[in-house]
């Protein structure tokens, strides 16, 4: 009698461990679609699906912007999103539980950047001064411009009070030849000289970067705009 009993419950064991084993082998179909702010579908977009540090799902949108993988049910993705005109464009996305196959059908939107576009607007002078403060400036575009090689940008730069685009502040006699000056330069242009050494020295391509004078309204006396970027996917 025990014996019999022994033997259906080490078989109801087995049956069991099995059947978790199987369980953790189920995945789900991830039928996703890329869209943008106006949905809008998207071609040519890389999709990354992460588990933690480790990279579990890889796919490319089709013309009709769709992409598939294969997932683990029951957990937490970071999906990332990647092409010439978007830039680190993250969500999460969570799987359900389930002990079964499924398909799941997910649109994702991302932010496309187009010619334009306002990236940054930033306060990174004191007032009447042309030597700027620590700001994201001098990180976040550097990192964008190496990330989006096609990507090229225009800093609006405020003149601040002292005087209109084209004016010098002031000019002297200069030392050395008979009659040369020295004009000093506008507000403006050494906030320019300001940004662009900066810049350069985070890493930032100079040759993707152009300067114009703009009356902004304060506090900003910054602003990045996207000049030239990629198209045609």
């Amino acid at each position: 009698m025990f014996g019999r009993i022994s033997i259906l419950f080490v078989m109801g064991w087995c049956m069991m461990a099995m059947g978790n084993v199987y369980a953790q082998g189920i995945t789900f179909l991830v039928k996703g679609k890329v869209i943008d702010q106006k949905r809008n579908i998207l071609q040519g977009v890389q999709v990354y699906a992460k588990d933690g540090d480790e990279i579990v799902g890889k796919s490319k949108t089709t013309v009709s912007g769709e992409f598939t993988m294969t997932l683990k049910p029951g957990k937490k993705y970071l999906m990332s999103f990647e092409r010439s005109d978007v830039f680190i464009a993250q969500q999460d996305f969570q799987l359900p539980n389930g002990n079964a196959y499924k398909e799941i059908m997910q649109d994702f939107q991302v932010k496309v950047m187009a010619i334009g576009d306002t990236l940054q607007k930033l306060t990174v002078f004191a007032s009447g001064q042309s030597s700027s403060n620590s700001s994201a400036l001098f990180t976040s575009i550097p990192e964008m411009l190496n990330k989006m090689q096609h990507l090229k940008i225009k800093i609006l730069v405020a003149g601040g009070t002292s005087g209109s685009k084209g004016k010098k502040e002031s000019s002297a006699k200069g030392k050395g030849k008979k009659g040369s000056t020295s004009v000093a330069l506008t507000l403006y242009e050494k906030r320019i000289q300001d940004i662009r050494t900066k810049l350069i020295a985070a890493g930032a391509p100079e040759s993707r970067i152009s300067f114009q004078e703009g009356k902004l309204k304060s506090p900003t006396d910054v602003i990045v705009v996207i000049s030239s970027i990629a198209g045609g996917f």
